[in-house]
């Protein structure tokens, strides 16, 4: 214990906590078992109960609130991430979290008669329309999370969520997508953002999205758009490329040779899987990945890998 309490003030932005001490471990359990000469079995029974006690005391204080909500976007995110590496790290149970997180957002924030996405679920109910970032996010992760599977249901998802983003946020004057679909009438001004600060630009991701879709469905309408969105901030790119770094790495792909690769053989099969570690273990810029289901009789029969320019 410390007289004029031991948090520093750096630490105490609102000043809850001067003066006072908070309890932390300075000390091993066998360290503290030899100080007051009790052996570790009883010094951790000593430090145990005083936990609870405190526990015990400490929920009869009004609990802090607790933020329940599901953003639609966020998820899109996190299927992303979980599809990468359960790909990069070749481990199911990061690609079973993605499943269970996209099957979660397509039962309670996408509205399919609508083709619609909501932003937010919380306690039983999907309120607010989705943002631009619900549907580029999502679509990033559905994209992701086929080519870690090849399921070809989710594909088909990501081809609706960007009809309807399209539909709902396209800038048919300049290009690239509005931040809001314009429906609210409460919202005065509707903007284009690129900044990719704490999260990606939903207009870079949106640049990516297309040029992936263009690869993997051979519809030139795809690239048009992709095309359109990097032009309409052109000049950005050109005066801050640091504030755009993902609208560059769409930029690059848009520009670069392509590298389509295609795992054909039967799904699941040992030497399919080995085919498919070989390209999740490397870092392949710029590259979309396929699969093609492999005939023959024999269960691993006629696997192999094609890379097209």
């Amino acid at each position: 214990m410390e007289a004029g309490g031991n948090v520093p003030s750096g630490q105490d932005i609102e000043g809850w906590l001067k003066g006072k001490n908070v309890l932390y471990e300075s000390h091993s359990r066998a360290e503290t078992a030899k100080e007051f000469g009790k052996t570790e079995a009883q010094a951790s029974q000593i430090l145990n109960d005083a936990k609870q006690k405190l526990f015990t005391q400490r929920s009869l204080r009004p609990r802090p609130p607790v933020d329940t909500k599901i953003i639609t976007a966020w998820n899109g995110l996190m299927i992303s991430s979980l599809a990468k590496a359960s790909q990069a790290l070749d481990e199911p149970k990061y690609f079973e979290a993605a499943n269970r997180a996209k099957s979660f957002v397509q039962v309670h924030a996408y509205q399919p008669s609508a083709g619609k996405l909501k932003r937010r679920y919380r306690a039983g109910s999907a309120e607010i329309d989705g943002y631009l970032d619900d549907y580029t996010f999502l679509a990033q992760g559905l994209l992701d999370l086929y080519e870690a599977s090849f399921d070809l249901r989710l594909l088909a998802w990501a081809v609706q969520l960007q009809q309807a983003q399209d539909r709902l946020f396209w800038d048919e004057k300049q290009g690239a997508y509005f931040t809001t679909s314009g429906q609210d009438r409460s919202i005065l001004l509707r903007t284009r953002e690129a900044y990719d600060g704490v999260e990606p630009s939903p207009n870079s991701v949106a640049a990516m999205n297309l040029l992936r879709l263009w690869q993997l469905t051979d519809k030139q309408d795809y690239k048009d758009k992709a095309d359109r969105t990097l032009a309409a901030f052109g000049p950005g790119l050109e005066q801050r490329p640091e504030a755009m770094p993902y609208m560059i790495s769409a930029l690059d792909f848009s520009l670069a040779k392509h590298r389509q690769i295609v795992i054909a053989g039967v799904p699941g099969a040992a030497d399919t899987r080995a085919l498919l570690r070989l390209v999740w273990q490397r870092y392949i810029p710029n590259r979309v990945l396929f699969s093609r289901r492999w005939g023959g009789r024999a269960k691993t029969a006629g696997t192999v890998v094609a890379f097209v320019g």
